[in-house]
């Protein structure tokens, strides 16, 4: 949604809250559209008539996360519908080739477990315990509402070949959804999204004898 979109979005939220006796605070409000502004104004609106239909969960007025939830799945469908997009990748592409996935968090994920040639050398009978891990870190993710620096693509090998013998990079192949992998690529770290930072000498010392001070104190 945008931000012109507010307006709408407060009238609504107000009668969906009516239908279940409820005024809607200033902080009701903030809450609502900062969890569900990310989405579209139709999906959010037809989301809250779901969950009224819900004959389980529908009899209550609805939270941010019961919206979600029918917005988006539970954090753990969404790692597996992830790591189907990059199980078919892996069998239908292979390591050798750069990819850009329509997904940022999936680039983020696939960086933690080591880049995607190395996943991409896992053995098949390994394969659902990696999955297993892939969906965990991405709910994990998800769960925290976490978006971190991620790389623009991921590295095969012959682009990392390339790169050792000074050529240039090779292009990437796009997964999913060709106008979301660009946007993807377009918002990624051409870098690596891990920070290092060296500690000066000077700054070791400093820590150094902050230590020595607080040993001294606990010893006294």
């Amino acid at each position: 949604m945008q931000s012109g979109d507010m307006n709408g979005f407060a009238e609504m939220l107000s009668e969906v809250m009516a239908y279940y006796a409820k005024d809607v605070s200033e902080f009701m409000l903030s809450v609502f559209w900062d969890g569900l502004k990310m989405h579209e104004f139709q999906d959010v609106s037809r989301a809250f008539t779901l969950h009224a239909r819900d004959p389980d969960r529908g009899q209550w007025a609805p939270k941010v996360a019961d919206i979600t939830r029918l917005l988006e799945g539970s954090t753990s469908s969404q790692g597996m519908t992830a790591w189907s997009k990059v199980d078919r990748a892996i069998r239908s592409v292979g390591g050798n080739q750069s990819v850009v996935f329509d997904e940022p968090l999936i680039h983020a994920v696939i960086f933690d477990m080591g880049g995607w040639s190395k996943l991409c050398q896992t053995m098949v009978d390994e394969l659902p315990f990696v999955a297993r891990d892939f969906e965990r870190r991405f709910g994990a993710y998800r769960l925290r509402r976490e978006l971190p620096d991620y790389p623009s693509h991921l590295i095969g090998n012959h682009e990392a070949q390339n790169r050792l013998n000074g050529f240039n990079r090779v292009r990437p192949v796009l997964i999913g959804d060709e106008h979301r992998a660009l946007a993807v690529m377009n918002g990624g770290s051409n870098g690596s999204p891990l920070r290092i930072t060296r500690i000066s000498d000077e700054v070791a010392r400093i820590g150094q004898a902050a230590a020595l001070e607080h040993g001294k104190g606990q010893a006294a």
